[in-house]
């Protein structure tokens, strides 16, 4: 029983699902892409030590979206950090980065060399 109280609260939103669902809508924001990289050492022990973000004991991925603002021509990228299923217990992503050109290749890259938290976008 405490095992899976444990999982429901650890992974109380599944965000792999909903970025899934936002690519197929028709109308609205949309999500462009979305990818699933496992975290670097580095990364995962700078998160855990950040007093900023909340706690994510059991980060072990991270989870990218890109969405496309038509009206004024800007793209969003979230970044979740998550399970490896995509489960987290919020639905808050750790950060936001608007730009004018799409730099979703950029961040993807930096997190696959683990220097995400260093980045400046």
């Amino acid at each position: 029983m405490k095992r899976r109280l444990k999982k429901k609260i650890e992974n109380r939103y599944n965000i792999l699902k909903e970025a899934e669902r936002q690519k197929h809508k028709r109308k609205g924001k949309r999500c462009i892409q979305y990818e699933l990289i496992p975290m670097g050492e580095v990364d995962k022990f700078i998160m855990l030590n950040d007093e900023i973000t909340p706690d994510y004991p059991n980060a072990t991925h991270w989870l990218l979206d890109v969405y496309h603002w038509k009206m004024n021509d800007i793209y969003q990228v979230r970044v979740y950090p998550c399970s490896k299923c995509g489960g987290s217990p919020t639905k808050s992503p750790v950060r936001m980065i608007f730009c004018s050109e799409n730099v979703f290749e950029r961040v993807v890259e930096d997190m696959r060399k683990d220097k995400f938290w260093d980045a400046d976008y």
